[in-house]
């Protein structure tokens, strides 16, 4: 199996247009794996933004991926002094299945600074449990990634609570871009699974992702952890938090998403 790193060798940049095969072991269920369109969509949004640091990323996943060959479409919104916005788009069969949109800012002078404090983990590294890959109770794309439970619900434990921490990295591969740190920030697992005591269907709606600072050379080939929370659940819907941070304690990003509960 390909590594991430070893799939990107193959992505063709054609004017404003990334395209990249889209292959089993990347997809959940029939679609593509939400981080790895994310991903791609970034490479395209890349061909107009340049090297400004990403801010901001908010995605809609509006209908399946199949697998093949997949190009992300982007178009420049607004270029300002400082900040540049562009939007990408996936389409299938003549209708978009999905868009983001990448805020891309330049670093400028201010006087509000805020250094976030890493909170203690639930769990001693010795006492975390390092999940094996199950093709039968997993989806396929969870192959790509070594996933260690840190403390709090576990899936379908029925749970009175959806908060827990989850390490994360991608296996045999280090986060050598932020396109690596998207395809990675998508694959913990919904808190809302800490609440169900048999699995059901979800899907993410939507989903947005806040980088709060640039990953530095000791951040990249370690875990992260991903401090999840279930802030809402009402008619079939959940609203989900997490906070990702670096082995060194470092906010990476902060992600929120709505994904809708079958059951």
């Amino acid at each position: 199996m390909a590594t991430y790193s070893q799939q990107l060798k193959d992505l063709v940049l054609d004017g404003t247009c990334a395209t990249l095969e889209l292959t089993p072991e990347w997809t959940q269920g029939r679609a593509a794996y939400g981080g790895w369109q994310a991903a791609l969509a970034l490479q395209a949004m890349r061909t107009v933004a340049g090297d400004a640091p990403l801010r901001s990323l908010q995605v809609n996943f509006i209908a399946p991926v199949p697998v093949g060959k997949v190009t992300a479409r982007a178009e420049l919104l607004r270029r300002g002094k400082s900040v540049t916005q562009v939007e990408a788009r996936i389409g299938v069969d003549g209708a978009v299945a999905f868009n983001a949109v990448g805020i891309f800012g330049a670093a400028r002078p201010s006087v509000v600074e805020q250094q976030a404090v890493c909170p203690a983990a639930l769990l001693a590294g010795a006492e975390r449990t390092q999940a094996t890959y199950n093709a039968a109770q997993m989806p396929v794309f969870l192959q790509n990634f070594q996933v260690c439970w840190g403390g709090g619900g576990v899936p379908y434990s029925g749970t009175a609570h959806g908060d827990a921490q989850v390490y994360l990295r991608m296996r045999d591969d280090v986060i050598a871009s932020d396109a690596h740190l998207v395809c990675l920030a998508d694959a913990n697992y919904p808190s809302a699974l800490t609440r169900l005591s048999a699995p059901v269907p979800m899907s993410s709606i939507n989903w947005t992702l806040e980088f709060a600072a640039p990953l530095t050379d000791a951040d990249r080939a370690g875990w992260f952890r991903f401090d999840l929370s279930m802030l809402a659940a009402r008619d079939g819907y959940a609203w989900e938090n997490a906070a990702i941070w670096s082995e060194s304690g470092h906010l990476v990003a902060m992600s929120r998403q709505c994904v809708a509960v079958f059951g």
